[in-house]
């Protein structure tokens, strides 16, 4: 039922605050220093804007509608059942953990993604697939299963996004957050009410969780592209060079 998501108290909101950038589940030390490892040797992360061919570029989400972040792109499933952007048969995978409670996930998804998504998603040269990690807790847990429920209404991906636009207001208001970005993404609120009060997906998300964990993945936010692992919030740069490197761009 939606009450075992309510968690009682200032000191629990306090904890899942400072967690939320933890590189590791259940500590409170500071985000790691982004960083990719073996075997790819990578730029160190610098802050210069992308070419300025790409028709979106990073830090454009802040203006550009939820509609448009994702406009045109295919959207289907993994055999597994994870949620892919893009064509199902683009060559390169990149894959992303992520929990709705991290603020430098939700940098990522605002501020990199959309450029991502732009220049190399929308042309068919690389699918996204997203993961979903629970290591903040009922909440983390609450908001992925919202997304779940979204998705049954097509609007996955919507909601994926309105919720990372109100990860400041989620730590406190979950609930009452959650159902305002079912409506800025265009999700019957009521719907999604009824189907967080049945635990509809809630099985599936924690199996996610579980997958990602015998994965290895502890930090967040971690991608993968084929074998090389990048922890952190990176700039689009980093993406950039490493996809270009994969595609032979």
């Amino acid at each position: 039922m939606v009450h075992r998501y309510v968690i009682a108290g200032i000191v629990a909101t306090m904890i899942v605050w400072l967690a939320a950038c933890s590189g590791q589940t259940g500590q409170q030390a500071p985000l790691p220093s982004p960083t990719v490892e073996a075997p790819v040797s990578v730029t160190p992360p610098v802050t210069s804007p992308p070419r300025a061919a790409t028709p979106m570029t990073p830090g454009a989400a802040a203006s550009a509608t939820i509609e448009e972040v994702y406009a045109g792109v295919p959207r289907s499933r993994t055999p597994e059942g994870y949620h892919l952007l893009g064509n199902p048969e683009a060559p390169i995978t990149l894959v992303m953990y992520s929990d709705f409670l991290c603020t430098a996930c939700a940098l990522h998804v605002l501020e990199t993604e959309p450029g991502i998504v732009s220049e190399y998603v929308q042309p068919g040269k690389v699918r996204l697939v997203y993961r979903h990690l629970l290591q903040l807790g009922e909440r983390s847990e609450l908001l992925a299963e919202a997304a779940e429920c979204a998705a049954d209404q097509g609007r996955f991906w919507e909601m994926r996004q309105a919720i990372y636009r109100r990860y400041n207001q989620l730590y406190t208001e979950t609930l009452a957050g959650v159902e305002v970005a079912a409506t800025e993404a265009r999700v019957e609120v009521e719907t999604l009410r009824a189907c967080l009060a049945a635990g509809t997906h809630e099985t599936a998300v924690r199996a996610d969780y579980e997958a990602a964990v015998a994965e290895g993945v502890r930090s967040r936010p971690v991608f993968l592209i084929g074998e090389r692992r990048i922890i952190g919030a990176q700039p689009f740069k980093v993406f950039q060079e490493l996809l270009d490197q994969t595609t032979g761009a």
